[in-house]
């Protein structure tokens, strides 16, 4: 087996979860193909030091590294947002439903009388994440929602009207502000900038977004990666009230949820981790170390002991790659037999990889002795 041993099972599993994650934030932070540029150059430093490409793996690791920083220094903002998001996703349950009240009436109005006079508008409706860190510019407000107060930022002569409106607990905190805009290739063509803004929010956060669009005067409402237009402001009031207050589900139910989501990216994910692992522990090497190892006994028959063996030692020699050798260390290599069944008098056994518990990737190559016996007795009273 590749993965022998439950250790292998767990590095295996968090290997596969922190691959996810990685995609999940990196398709959200659009730096896809850097990320898997940067796991490929971290799996080919694994694969040089299989061969014993010392130089070749520093080089490579060290691409890996400046990349990974790069990473950091110039998507800092997404790096928070992704932390905030995790944040959420650990809550066994949602925040109280809401929190805008009856505040939804006067978006709603506000929207389609702008719509009906030919003014484009952007309005933000905050839901659990914040979104400061993914938006820009704009002026501070703290006003309370109204329909008079919307329709005047985003009229023509108004210096806010070209940003968007970012309602918060029943408020508008902000107006102005620029939005994000989406990069992907299978938007409507009569979606405009105003549109790909709407959407680059909507798929970084849990932000609703509602576009007017001073064109065509429809209204859209953008909620992750759907958008869906609605005739009048009965229909948008009952949609922002369902989705903004979303009911918390239980345990069991975000378990499901969190299964069943990004298919493709969690098959990517496994594959990755089972690439990593088999470049790691791929048997071989050039490396021999010798081991002087302690023998121990499990499982002794209830009645029996031990009254001779013939080695309370061995001198092993293990091979394995340079670097599994030296990282390891094998502080607490012991040699195990199980006695399970064993009956009294002589039993010979030998020495062999599974009576070391030994990591993947490194053999046994050598036993001195090769085999131990012991002899079992009755207890003595």
């Amino acid at each position: 087996m590749i993965f022998p041993g439950w250790q292998s099972a767990v590095d295996f599993t968090v290997l596969s979860v922190a691959l996810y994650a990685l995609l999940v934030w990196a398709r959200q932070a659009r730096v896809l193909r850097i990320a898997l540029v940067v796991a490929g150059l971290h799996a080919a430093a694994l694969a040089a030091r299989q061969f014993d490409l010392i130089i070749t793996s520093w080089v490579l690791d060290g691409a890996a590294v400046i990349s990974v920083v790069l990473l950091v220094v110039l998507f800092q903002g997404e790096l928070r947002q992704a932390l905030i998001r995790l944040d959420n996703v650990t809550r066994l349950w949602t925040q109280p439903a809401a929190v805008m009240g009856p505040r939804f009436q006067p978006l709603a109005e506000a929207a389609f009388a702008l719509a009906r006079t030919g003014l484009g508008a952007l309005i933000v409706l905050v839901r659990n994440e914040p979104v400061s860190e993914l938006v820009r510019d704009g002026v501070a407000l703290d006003a309370e929602v109204s329909t008079e107060l919307l329709i005047a930022l985003f009229q023509k002569s108004s210096p806010l009207h070209d940003g968007a409106a970012v309602a918060e607990k029943g408020r508008i905190t902000r107006a102005g502000v620029i939005l994000p805009l989406t990069e992907r290739v299978d938007v409507p063509g009569h979606f405009g900038t105003r549109h790909r803004a709407a959407m680059g929010l909507a798929e970084r956060s849990d932000a609703l977004v509602i576009a007017v669009s001073e064109e065509r005067g429809a209204v859209t409402l953008f909620q992750e990666r759907s958008a869906q237009e609605f005739p009048d402001a009965v229909e948008l009031v009952a949609a922002l009230r369902r989705l903004h207050a979303r009911p918390a589900a239980g345990v069991t139910a975000r378990i499901r949820r969190s299964l069943t989501a990004n298919p493709g990216f969690k098959l990517a994910a496994l594959a990755l981790a089972a690439l990593f692992l088999g470049i790691s522990v791929r048997p071989g090497g050039n490396t021999v170390r010798t081991f002087n190892i302690p023998v121990e006994f499990r499982n002794v028959p209830a009645g029996m002991q031990i009254t001779r063996q013939s080695a309370d030692h061995f001198e092993v020699q293990l091979r394995g790659s340079v670097w599994i050798m030296e990282g390891m260390g094998f502080p607490r290599l012991v040699a195990r037999f199980d006695l399970t069944g064993a009956k009294e008098g002589l039993l010979t056994v030998p020495l062999e990889r599974q009576n070391l518990d030994l990591p993947p990737g490194v053999r046994l190559d050598r036993a001195s002795p090769a085999t131990v016996t012991v002899r079992l007795a009755p207890r003595s009273r």
